[in-house]
């Protein structure tokens, strides 16, 4: 995104909130008290569009993006949040359809929004959805687990399953999501959080469409292990793989949420 501001002088309030919420530092005000980028603020700006957000009247706009175009901010109702966190369950059994085209630009503008350290564009994501192309995964997948288990404990256990007719990487699912990170662009200390928090956003998102996930370590040990797997994932060269989501329209439905506690807590 281009680092560029420019503000709206008619409705320019003077108040300065984008600059005292600018997180890197990045932005001043100008004699005309009209605020613009400080001497090497573009250098610095990480695009996080704070300023953008927070301006009360809409003066200021970041990259070619308009107020106009934003949603005013909404957190949801507290109550109903709670419930759903409570109320989502892995998902092992999917029905056989298909993820809606709708609900899948749904997901794919839901992906931009999640936390990135430094909001540096360091994430990737791949989206296989449909029987068809998961068909493929499976079938590479399951061949050559066959040709390489060895003394690998868990691909032994997978391929023996497989004979029994049993899907234990991908449980049938009709569509899965992985996330990819270059390591090179991510914030030090972020590169294994920011894409299991981007999927964990995700998750919740999901269940709300109807959709249920299942986090899926099988599939992430497979991918890392078989290079054939990986390439019908497209993942971008130099990127190192994050994690894998199962996703589907559920063949079961919950009726009541589980009684949980945490297993342990301080408050200081």
């Amino acid at each position: 995104m281009q680092r560029i501001i420019s503000v709206d002088e008619r409705k320019c309030i003077h108040c300065g909130l984008c600059i005292k919420d600018c997180l890197s530092d990045c932005l001043e005000f100008n004699p005309e008290r009209i605020p613009v980028y400080s001497q090497d603020g573009k250098e610095k700006c990480v695009a996080c569009q704070h300023c953008f957000a927070i301006c009360p009247t809409g003066a200021l706009s970041f990259g070619g993006l308009y107020s106009e175009d934003s949603q005013p901010i909404c957190f949801g109702n507290s109550e109903e949040l709670l419930a759903m966190i409570k109320s989502r369950r892995s998902i092992r059994r999917f029905r056989d359809d298909n993820i809606p085209q709708n609900q899948l630009d749904k997901i794919i503008d839901m992906l931009g929004y999640p936390p990135i350290g430094g909001n540096r564009p360091c994430l990737h994501f791949s989206i296989v959805n449909g029987k068809e192309k998961m068909q493929e995964i499976v079938k590479v997948s399951y061949e050559k687990i066959a040709e390489r288990r060895g003394d690998d404990g868990l691909l032994n256990f997978m391929h023996d399953s497989y004979q029994k007719g049993q899907d234990f990487i991908y449980r049938n699912a009709p569509a899965m999501i992985v996330s990819a990170i270059d390591k090179s662009k991510a914030i030090a200390g972020c590169e294994t959080t920011d894409p299991i928090i981007a999927l964990s956003y995700l998750d919740l998102y999901a269940y709300s469409l109807g959709l249920g996930v299942l986090w899926c370590d099988a599939a992430l040990y497979v991918a890392e292990r078989i290079p054939e797997v990986r390439d019908l994932l497209k993942i971008p060269e130099g990127y190192s793989l994050g994690y894998v989501l199962m996703l589907g329209v559920p063949a079961v439905q919950y009726t009541r949420t589980v009684q949980k506690k945490a297993a342990s807590v301080t408050v200081l």
